[in-house]
Parts: structure tokens; sequence; C-alpha cells
């Protein structure tokens, strides 16, 4: 398995330290980069979000397939494959995108976690590695996790990043939920109960890694807010051109029974 990821992480490892060479900055170069890896997956991304939106969105269907087939379930089997191609849902959409970015997300904490051996060691930044007071970024050492620092007061910066990784993990997992509403739906509640305990033990690992790492998880979440926020605003939009489309058809089919009950009125009187 580390073999397979080798080529991703020394891909990686270089654009880390071209990046570098322009920022000087390794917080910097590892926001930068994380920016560009999310960047180049979008189209998976988009995907994965679309799925779990229309998923969402489908669940009272869902709901009322389940209690109208309760008793037979090749019936509903069928049902909710009909329902599922009509809406153009693939139920594998959530989970075949992430499969696919996994091993650049792997790659990434490889190089994150041991930069040393994945990065060019002619390179600037190789140089600044071995001088990790170089490697400043808000007062963190971005090489050691936050675990290992001993006073107190110099964990500030490390704990807020943590709480910010959280709270915006956290988030992140509810802003889908928030356009959907409550759902009864077991399945359902077992995916918004994983969404809220994924966070937190994000929260505790983050203790124990690289803070580098910590400052890419934040800078993830960040742009995923922003992507399923436009994602959300752009589905909405295409809904009420569909919608808007849909009412004007209706409109046009109407005109016409109504202009010929007018000339069967006038024709009455005139008789």
């Amino acid at each position: 398995k580390m073999a397979i990821l080798e080529p991703f992480a020394l891909g990686i490892g270089l654009m880390l330290s071209y990046v570098y060479d322009y920022t000087a900055s390794y917080g910097y170069s590892i926001v930068i980069l994380t920016i560009i890896i999310n960047v180049i997956i979008f189209p998976l991304t988009l995907r994965q979000t679309r799925s779990t939106k229309r998923m969402q969105d489908a669940q009272t269907d869902i709901k009322k397939l389940q209690k109208e087939h309760k008793d037979n379930k090749e019936e509903l089997n069928k049902a909710m494959a009909a329902m599922y191609k009509e809406k153009g849902i693939n139920p594998l959409g959530c989970i075949l995108p992430l499969l696919v970015q996994m091993p650049i997300w792997f790659a990434l904490f490889r190089v994150l976690q041991n930069p040393q051996r994945f990065i060019p060691s002619s390179s600037n930044l190789s140089n600044s590695l071995s001088d990790s007071t170089n490697l400043k970024f808000f007062n963190m050492d971005l090489q050691i996790s936050p675990s290992e620092v001993l006073e107190w007061l110099d964990r500030v910066p490390y704990l807020v990043l943590i709480l910010l990784v959280v709270l915006t993990a956290l988030y992140q997992t509810t802003q889908i939920q928030k356009k959907t509403g409550k759902n009864d739906n077991p399945q359902a509640q077992q995916m918004q109960m994983i969404g809220k305990v994924m966070p937190v033990f994000f929260g505790f690992i983050s203790w124990t890694l690289p803070t580098g790492l910590v400052v890419y998880f934040l800078t993830g979440n960040i742009f995923r807010i922003g992507q399923q926020a436009l994602i959300v605003k752009l589905d909405d939009k295409e809904t009420n051109k569909k919608e808007q489309k849909n009412e004007e058809s209706e409109e046009k089919q109407q005109k016409p029974v109504q202009e010929d009950s007018r000339k069967n009125r006038k024709k009455r009187r005139r008789k």
C-alpha cells in the first residue's frame, strides 16, 4: 500500500517545495498546496456533494416507499431503483469519489508527517526543515505535535488551531443538513451522528499529529465549506429554473383551453 502512495507523495513533496520557493513560509505553503489539491479534485468533490444532497432531499420519498412496501422487500427495492433513476441518484455516488481521493489524501498526510523523506534534498524547503526556527507559523512549530509543547502559554495557538479544526468540521457536516431539516430516517440519523462524532475525533488526533497536518485539516475544512455553499447555490439556481420552466409550460397549456372556452361562450351568446 505504501509503495502505491510513493509516486503521489513524491509529486506532492515536489509541489510543496516549489510553492515554498515563492512563499518562503512553510505554513502558507501548506495552505496553498491544500487549496491547489482541492481545486484539482473539485470535479470529484462536486459529484460527491451533489450525490449526498440528492440522497438527503430524497429521504421523504424513501420513507413513503418504505411504508408502502413494508411487507414486500422485492417491490421496495424495485420502487427504490426506479426512484433513484428518476431523480438521477447514484447510491455509490457519495462513496466512489471519496475512494478515488483517498490515495491523494494519504500521500499528503505522509508528506506532512515526514517531509524530509519526500521533498527534494536540493530544495530551499529541505534546507529550512533542518532548522526548525525557520518554520514558525503564528508562533507554532509545524514539525512537532501540540502534545510536545511543554509550556501552557506556548500551547495556546496550538489549542486555538485544534478548536478551529473541530468547529469548521462540525459546521461543514451540518451545512447540507440545514437545507433538508430534521430527518426521522434511522440511516440519516446515524449519518448525522457520525458527522458530529468525526470532528471531535479529528480534534483528538490533531493533538498528537505534526501541526503542519493540523493546518492542512483546517485549510481543507474552510475550502470545503465555501465549496459546498457554492455547489448548493448552483443546484438551487438550477432547480428554480426548472420549476419556472415547468410553470411556464403549464400556463401555456392552460391558455389555449381558456381561449377555447371563451370562444364557445361567445358563439353561444350569438346564437
